[in-house]
């Protein structure tokens, strides 16, 4: 598990950092990015978001992870580190693709959203029964 943590460390940083980026990006570049469409402003302006959630989700992951001994446990707490781990990247990749295809339909977010909610619900589930299983 220490190699998941400091995965969700390294990736909450990083996209962290790509936040801020993204962020300069858009001051530089708006209006003419968007071209006064302001519906392709708001598709940036929320994936920008996004980007910021998925980070701060990886840097909670890693201060969280309790130590699963039974097999099943550790399987699934690494699947949910997985697909919370890949949610950045795809958030990034939104940012860059969607509006300047003007998709609207949003679907790299769309499944970003979906692997963070599964990831995110699928830790708590865990956290939930080791708890249970460990109270004092």
């Amino acid at each position: 598990m220490k190699f998941f943590t400091q995965a969700h460390f390294i990736i909450g940083i990083a996209f962290f950092g790509l936040f801020l980026l993204t962020g300069v990006y858009m001051i530089i570049n708006f209006p003419e990015l968007y071209n006064g469409r302001e519906e392709v402003r708001m598709m940036y302006r929320a994936t920008h978001i996004y980007i910021l959630m998925s980070a701060l989700i990886n840097l909670m992951a890693g201060n969280y992870l309790l130590q699963a001994t039974q097999f099943s446990f550790l399987i699934l707490r690494k699947l949910a580190s997985v697909l919370i781990l890949v949610t950045p990247i795809l958030f990034f990749i939104a940012f860059i693709y969607e509006p300047a295809k003007y998709l609207i339909e949003r679907p790299v977010s769309f499944w970003a959203v979906v692997l963070l909610v599964a990831g995110v619900m699928l830790h708590s589930l865990l956290n939930i029964k080791w708890l249970n299983k460990n109270a004092i």
